[in-house]
């Protein structure tokens, strides 16, 4: 995917010193000079002629699914049965879905998430620091984000959202260590502009790799025949699929992929804690899921308004725990644009959680006099790399679910089984400043190189998300 849907999608431009210096580079479009991925065309000067792709692969997935339905008006009149014309009056519904391997976070920072992260790795030269000094650093340019604030922060406010490809290769091949070279037609590329997603789903459970399953609503869909690894003059290459949203015209730019060798997996090397994306799968047996109490920040006071125990003595035995942000948007249109020019986020916004658990006992309560109670609870998903069999290791990806309400219990007893119980509680997203209500994250990701052009919400449209745009990384 790409960091934005209107915007450029190459780095280049010159530069003094090294490939990954902050504050030097351009985003420029496109040279015309025809040099590939990082290389330079004056051996052993200063000057380097920068020609990287923007683009990003999403790491560890495992379905994809793209759709589209074209919105159409019959137009009739007396004395025809047939009609006249069936014309186009709004854009057309184009739907992608994927779902993937929870890792590190580096997946939900890419899609747009203020999700602030620990690694260094692979992009350890930009910025001043190596990794994130400390959890209350608030803005810190390593990664673009902002710790202790919404995860959806960003989306929220994001009216461009990002372009998404899907790449396949001939039948039989690897897309995986596929070389690319300039117009080659071994490839097929599906790219789908201006996609915000509209529901992100989390899921962790007894037996199964914690996943999550994202939902994309986007303003349109094409196809290439052909890839192209090397950098040309602007408008010889594959388009992006990117609409503009002042105009509702699609953007006359060009993307291009890494040349050279493809890589899906990021730079994983096996048994390697610095690369990019070191984590093939977290375990079941990894993860940790707390209930935490918002008023004592501690785990045994946990107590809902229901029946169920989650913590403590006699606590539930946790068989699995699913998160769902559905976040629907409107489209904006106006007189003189085909296209929307937004999708804005439908708000309030609320958040579904539901455990499920076999129960060990029951709490003592009075269901009616408790619904008069205003307690609000927090919920800790800890994912951990695996540190050996039966040892979990550092902390991989940490999501916490703050303020919210129990809104029912379902119990379910059967011959032969244990009893069941699923208890499901909501919560509602704040402002971008709200720091005791909705969903946070953070991961330990590597930071890739071009991660500075990856800014979160209206930055997109501040800091070079037009076409005409120039953005310097600072």
């Amino acid at each position: 995917m790409s960091p934005t849907s209107t915007g450029y999608h190459m780095q280049t431009g010159n530069k003094f010193g090294s490939l990954d210096a902050v504050g030097n580079t351009n985003w420029t479009g496109v040279t015309g000079l025809a040099y590939t991925d990082g290389q330079s065309p004056h051996l052993g000067g200063d000057a380097v002629v920068l020609n990287r792709t923007l683009i990003e692969p999403l790491h560890r997935v495992q379905s994809a699914n793209f759709n589209f339905t074209i919105n159409r008006q019959d137009i009739n009149e007396f004395g025809k049965l047939a009609r006249l014309d069936s014309i186009v009056m709004e854009s057309p519904t184009v739907g992608l879905d994927f779902n993937y391997y929870l890792t590190d976070g580096g997946n939900e920072r890419k899609m747009g998430f203020n999700i602030p992260t620990n690694g260094s790795g692979s992009a350890a030269t930009i910025g001043a620091n190596a990794s994130r000094p400390t959890a209350t650093t608030y803005a810190w340019t390593g990664d673009g984000c902002i710790s202790g604030f919404s995860a959806l922060s960003g989306l929220i406010e994001d009216t461009q959202g990002n372009n998404y490809f899907i790449v396949t290769s001939k039948e039989g091949k690897d897309v995986q260590g596929d070389t690319v070279v300039s117009n080659s037609t071994d490839f097929d590329v599906i790219s789908i502009g201006n996609g915000f997603i509209s529901d992100y789903n989390i899921d962790a459970s007894v037996g199964a790799i914690p996943t999550a399953s994202v939902t994309v609503e986007a303003f349109n869909i094409r196809a290439d025949n052909y890839i192209s690894g090397q950098v040309g003059t602007e408008g010889s290459g594959n388009r992006i699929p990117g609409v503009d949203d002042i105009n509702g015209q699609q953007v006359a730019h060009n993307y291009n992929f890494r040349g050279g060798t493809i890589s899906t997996t990021g730079d994983y090397i096996a048994g390697d804690t610095v690369a990019d994306n070191t984590i093939t799968a977290l375990r079941p047996g990894d993860i940790l899921l707390e209930f935490i109490d918002p008023q004592e920040n501690t785990t045994p006071s946990f107590n809902t308004d229901g029946f169920a125990i989650l913590s403590g003595n006699g606590a539930a035995h946790i068989q699995s725990f699913n998160v769902t942000v559905p976040m629907s948007r409107t489209i904006l249109g106006r007189l003189g644009n085909t296209f929307g020019y937004a999708r804005v986020i439908d708000l309030p916004m609320n958040i579904d959680i539901s455990v499920s658990a076999i129960v060990s006992e029951l709490r003592t309560n009075n269901l009616f006099e408790r619904l008069g109670s205003t307690e609000k609870h927090d919920f800790r998903l800890t994912l951990r790399r695996s540190a050996g069999t039966g040892k979990p290791g550092a902390d991989a990806l940490i999501i916490d679910v703050k303020g919210a309400r129990l809104e029912g219990e379902s119990y379910s007893n059967a011959i032969g089984d244990n009893e069941t119980v699923d208890v499901t509680f909501s919560t509602q997203i704040g402002g971008s400043n709200d720091q005791n209500n909705g969903i946070f994250m953070r991961g330990s990701y590597a930071r890739w190189t071009t991660l500075p052009y990856w800014v979160l919400g209206d930055q997109k449209s501040q800091k070079g998300g037009f076409a005409d745009a120039v953005l310097v990384p600072s």
